[in-house]
């Protein structure tokens, strides 16, 4: 699954272990739209009444739900807000709350000499290389590495993981495999916050543009991080100044570009966002299209070069966070999870309730529409254009059901 920066409040899946109960039973919960309420009544024969709602309350007999999935099995309800489940002779017995899988960040920046370029900076006159001592009092380091301790101090990015690196290295710059080993490797904020501050407030730039081995370099260490916690999604944040410049041949922008699409595409994909700060550099447009970001964040420093770095850094961490994967919650004790027997809906911001049909086999997550599973049943993906609303309107919520037969889509 393709691993698809203020706070956005995330996709909560609400799920439903269910098991067999003594009896038959049928039952229906209709739900309107969001805020409106509607009787639930179910006939039950040797079973007992739970209503559940996605806040994972719930209440036997006559009950109430609030806000999502009533489930009624027997008894009389009311539900606000929510849909229809037939439990087909089955019983919930339990509620978890599944959670998007954890994000990590690994920044790899630039402290290269033209890092020294005041800000805001002349028009007419570009900085394209260190302008030497002495040096304006805001310059795009100073600006930039202030954004970025903002964003590592925030307290809105608690849980969030991230790492840093920096470049060129003091020895050997042209080498990928100096910048695999990280300044400050991936950790949770707030816990990693003081390191990260440390290291970034320790950098003096100086010197050229390895954008390839330094791409490449962070790239292998989140490929590497990645492999090693696999419930994580992983993501480089190259942040840069200019265009390569220095080392060999293949120092390039192609050639970077073509390193953000390989490792995009890897079985274990690493996207690649992009963050621009200084003029002319449209064709950082080119890595991030390539590492699955679509387009580069480019920073104007003829203006509040400040506020913008800021708003940079909360879109790619919004981007991030609303993912497409969610963690499979681990069944209570003595249940088991059947994979044949799951179904998901999809409420949206307006109270609107789509239900979500699990691809067809054959189907990949790249053409696919609605949902499958990743590796052992323990994650589950939403798939191309159900992914892209879900990132489009992240106040939305996902609802898994357990019970009923999978509904599967019609292949194409």
């Amino acid at each position: 699954m393709q691993g698809r920066l203020s706070l956005v409040a995330p996709v909560v899946l609400a799920f439903v272990v269910v098991a067999a109960c003594g009896g038959s039973n049928t039952s229906e919960v209709s739900g309107g739209s969001a805020g409106s309420g509607n009787t639930a009544n179910g006939s039950n024969v040797g079973g007992s009444a739970l209503m559940l709602g996605s806040s994972g309350s719930s209440v036997s007999g006559n009950g109430t739900s609030t806000g999502g999935i009533g489930l009624g099995a027997g008894g009389n309800g009311a539900s606000t807000g929510g849909t229809t489940f037939d439990p087909n002779s089955a019983c919930a017995t339990s509620s978890a709350n599944g959670e998007p899988i954890p994000v990590d960040l690994y920044f790899m920046v630039d402290i290269t000499g033209s890092m020294n370029c005041p800000v805001p900076q002349d028009p007419m006159t570009p900085c394209e290389v260190d302008p030497g001592p002495p040096y304006s009092k805001t310059t795009r380091w100073t600006v930039e590495s202030a954004a970025l301790s903002a964003f590592v101090d925030d307290p809105m990015n608690k849980g969030l993981g991230v790492g840093m690196r920096f470049f060129p290295s003091q020895n050997n710059i042209c080498a990928a495999a100096t910048y695999v080993k990280p300044a400050v490797e991936i950790g949770a904020l707030p816990g990693a916050a003081k390191a990260l501050d440390a290291s970034i407030m320790a950098q003096t730039p100086g010197g050229n543009t390895p954008t390839v081995p330094s791409l490449d370099g962070a790239l292998q260490h989140a490929a590497e991080w990645a492999k090693a916690n696999p419930t994580h999604r992983v993501a480089v944040v190259y942040a840069t100044d200019g265009y390569p410049k220095g080392c060999d041949a293949n120092n390039t922008i192609a050639a970077a570009a073509t390193l953000a699409d390989t490792a995009f595409k890897a079985k274990t994909s690493i996207p690649t966002y992009v963050l621009g700060v200084g003029p002319n550099l449209n064709d950082l447009n080119s890595i991030a299209m390539s590492g699955g970001t679509t387009k580069a964040f480019l920073i104007d420093t003829t203006q509040d070069a400040a506020t913008q770095l800021s708003a940079a850094l909360a879109s790619i961490r919004t981007t991030a966070l609303v993912g497409c994967t969610y963690t499979v919650p681990a069944p209570p004790a003595g249940q088991t999870l059947d994979p044949t027997k799951v179904n998901v809906t999809y409420t949206d911001d307006k109270g609107k309730v789509t239900t979500v049909l699990q691809d067809p086999p054959g189907t990949t997550c790249d053409n696919g529409t609605g949902w499958e599973y990743s590796a052992n049943n323990t994650q589950i993906d939403l798939c191309g254009s159900l992914c892209t609303s879900i990132k489009a309107n992240p106040g939305g919520s996902l609802q898994v059901l357990f019970g009923c037969a999978t509904q599967v889509g019609k292949p194409k």
